[in-house]
């Protein structure tokens, strides 16, 4: 009997949700303007900008960032993406590993956009999901892969309304999406070879 791996998509899915419940119950303002907008007291603590994380040395908000969302439309567009992508991944790469590329991969983006925008400031898990979407898209390259990694006409769908919609959200949110893609297809094109194990 071959024991099942433990999915990384689940526990990263699970962690984003946790976060959004919990900022929710803490407050920090009306709890349903918080469901909608996503603000709140970990908004606050957690969202990433450039002088805040250089000049105050607060770098841990380049990962906390990632699993803040401006709302519960937000959360649930990006968690979508998440379970496609991320499903598809595993198939290839270790759960662990996947795990650890998606986390640097969102830190190194948001990183890189808070240089770019130095007065903005992010949140959202795009940017990890970029880096995973952009992996993907290499292994997709290679044609035996794409009967291994199964896309349905569902994931193709969505995944194309979920990249076309960001950019509608202003150059901010398309600059980091960008980033976190370019970044998933260097990840994917140069260490692939290390990086894939089949875990099917």
């Amino acid at each position: 009997m071959v024991k099942k791996r433990k999915s990384a998509t689940f526990y990263l899915a699970i962690l984003n949700v946790l976060v959004f419940v919990v900022n929710v119950a803490m407050g920090g303002g009306n709890r349903f303007w918080i469901f909608m907008t996503g603000g709140g007291y970990l908004r606050e603590y957690g969202e990433a900008n450039l002088t805040i994380v250089t000049e105050q040395g607060q770098w841990w908000r380049l990962l906390t960032c990632g699993y803040l969302h401006m709302g519960i439309i937000h959360l649930v567009g990006n968690m979508a993406a998440l379970e496609i992508i991320g499903t598809k991944i595993e198939k290839k790469i270790e759960p662990v590993r996947m795990f650890l590329i998606y986390n640097l991969g969102m830190m190194l983006t948001a990183f890189l956009w808070c240089l770019i925008f130095p007065e903005g400031w992010t949140v959202g898990a795009s940017p990890g999901i970029f880096v995973l979407l952009g992996m993907l898209c290499v292994m997709l390259w290679e044609k035996n892969e794409k009967r291994i990694i199964g896309l349905s006409r569902y994931d193709k769908g969505y995944l194309l309304f979920y990249v076309i919609a960001g950019c509608f959200l202003g150059v901010g949110t398309i600059v980091g999406h960008l980033i976190g893609f370019i970044i998933g297809i260097l990840v994917g094109g140069f260490y692939g070879k290390f990086l894939y194990t089949r875990v099917e």
